[in-house]
Formats: C-alpha cells, structure tokens, sequence
C-alpha cells in the first residue's frame, strides 16, 4: 500500500501542481490583458479624439460652405431687387415729359450744365423731343448756344464745351446712373434695413 499512498500522494502534489500553475497562468493571464486594455485605452482614445476632431473640421467646413452659399444668395437676390427697383425707375423716367413740373426739370438741368460750363460757346445735345423747350428756355435765359438735336433719352442734355474737352452729362439716365451708384448703401438700408 505504500506503493498506492506514493502514487496517491504524487498525483496529489502533481494535481496541486497543475492548480497551482494554472492558478498562475491565469493570474499571469489576466494581468496580460489588464495591461493590454490599459495600453489599448490610450491608442483608442487617441483615435476616437482625431475622428472627433475630424469630424468636427468636417462639420464645420460644411457649415462654413452653406453659410458662404446662402451669404451669396442674399446678396444675388437683393441685387436683383435693387436692379429691379432702377428698372421700373427707368420705366417711369420715359413718362416724365407728360409731367407738369417736366418744363422746370429741363430748366434746372440746362442751368445747372451752363452753370458747370459757362454760357459762352457752349453744344447742347438733346432729344429731338426737347428742342423747342430747350430753345425757349434759352430764349427765357437770355443765353444763345448751339443745340444739336441727337440724343434718345427721357429727358434732360449733355452739354459740352465748344473744343470738346469738357463734357457735362445730365440725362435723366446719366443721373439716374450716377444716383445708384452714390447712394447705393441708403438704397440698400431703405429696401432691406440694413
């Protein structure tokens, strides 16, 4: 029976044994992973942190591009109005001759171009539609200048020295067009609030 106790007791020790290390293996295991989740963390965080980031310069550039898009349509549309609003402007220009008060906007701006020029030697070129009115008004002014009658406009002159070199246009258009450009921003604050 010794020979059975000897048996007995060695696979006990080795049973122990095999606890034992497995007991250690599992133990050396487990500490593997613990330290592989703990390397892992940082590298997933360092990932998660640069998608988040890309994410975000993702999103805001997007937002960016949909701002600056929608910025441009504003800005196209209220052109549009503003254009529009010189157009029918135009459109009521070409009625202004039926106007009572037309014979004192023709006499303001021939005053207002001799005034630039001088009265002496000076070339009026109107609408063929203004130079009988123009003539009288230089007849009232007591003032003789040479009127050449080939213009198309809705009213007003361009007047000009007799060498040429100084030019006063005072259309109605030439105002009209100046006026938009100058007061542009008072336009612009009257149509959109701004």
């Amino acid at each position: 029976m010794a020979i059975d106790d000897l048996i007995k007791a060695v696979e006990v020790s080795g049973q122990e044994r095999i606890q034992e290390i497995q007991e250690r293996s599992k133990a050396e295991a487990d500490e593997i992973i613990r330290e592989a989740h703990e390397k892992d963390l940082p590298i997933k965080k360092r990932f998660m942190d640069g998608a988040m980031q890309s994410v975000a310069i993702q999103r805001n550039k997007i937002l960016s591009e949909a701002r600056e898009k929608s910025r441009m349509e504003i800005i196209q549309s209220k052109n549009e109005v503003f254009e529009r609003v010189f157009e029918e402007a135009v459109q009521k220009l070409e009625s202004i001759r039926k106007d009572p008060d037309y014979r004192k906007i023709q006499k303001h701006l021939l005053e207002e171009s001799i005034g630039e020029l001088g009265s002496e030697s000076i070339i009026l070129h109107v609408d063929r539609k203004d130079e009988d009115l123009v003539k009288d008004l230089l007849k009232e002014m007591n003032i003789s200048a040479e009127i050449v009658s080939d213009l198309t406009c809705a009213g007003g002159l361009n007047a000009y020295s007799q060498d040429e070199r100084f030019v006063i246009f005072n259309t109605l258009e030439s105002r009209l067009k100046k006026a938009k450009e100058i007061y542009r921003p008072e336009i612009f604050s009257v149509l959109f609030g701004e």
